[in-house]
């Protein structure tokens, strides 16, 4: 912090505008440049649907089952967006569960190995609503963090689960 003291009697208020400086940091702007959005692809069911979703999202899909379609998105944020506890438990707040801490997230995840890398992956369901139900998996790679989420009712992850994870596991680096 930097502190300017006036010895004048001059009790006016000064302004003052200085330029600001950008810092540039090669590095990290190499690494994010490793992946960028259109550079990841992925081999989905035929069943699923490309829908538009929104601004945030790489993609959306509707994922058909007995009773309609789950919402499938897929987002990537640079560095690990808040980490895994914290996403977990956002996840967890949106089918109406309670946070988890740490060391209980950690008892819940699996580890899947797909194309590109590991990733972790999360079935979470809330036993008193059978409506609210997510699967999501999360790959870390270089500085930059890829969620898939499929967001519907416990049915949907039943009948879905299998193709859920061969997606995820498909999740690759585009040449082009």
């Amino acid at each position: 912090m930097l502190f300017f003291f006036n010895c004048s009697k001059n009790d006016h208020i000064r302004t003052y505008r200085l330029p600001k400086s950008t810092v540039q940091d090669p590095i990290n702007d190499q690494i994010s440049e490793n992946i960028p959005f259109a550079k990841i692809k992925w081999d989905k069911p035929q069943s699923w649907i490309e829908t538009d979703g929104h601004s945030m999202r790489l993609a959306s899909f509707q994922v058909p089952y007995t009773n309609g379609f789950g919402d499938l998105s897929i987002t990537t944020f640079e560095g690990k967006s808040g980490g895994i506890t914290a996403n977990v438990n956002r996840w967890l707040g949106q089918i109406g569960l309670e946070a988890l801490s740490s060391e209980e997230i950690q008892n819940i995840t699996a580890t899947k190995i797909g194309s590109m890398k590991q990733f972790s992956f999360f079935k979470l369901i809330n036993p008193a609503n059978k409506q609210k139900a997510i699967l999501a998996s999360i790959y870390e790679v270089n500085n930059r963090s890829i969620f898939i989420k499929l967001m519907s009712e416990v049915i949907c992850l039943t009948e879905n689960e299998n193709d859920f994870i061969k997606f995820c596991k498909s999740i690759t680096l585009s040449d082009s």
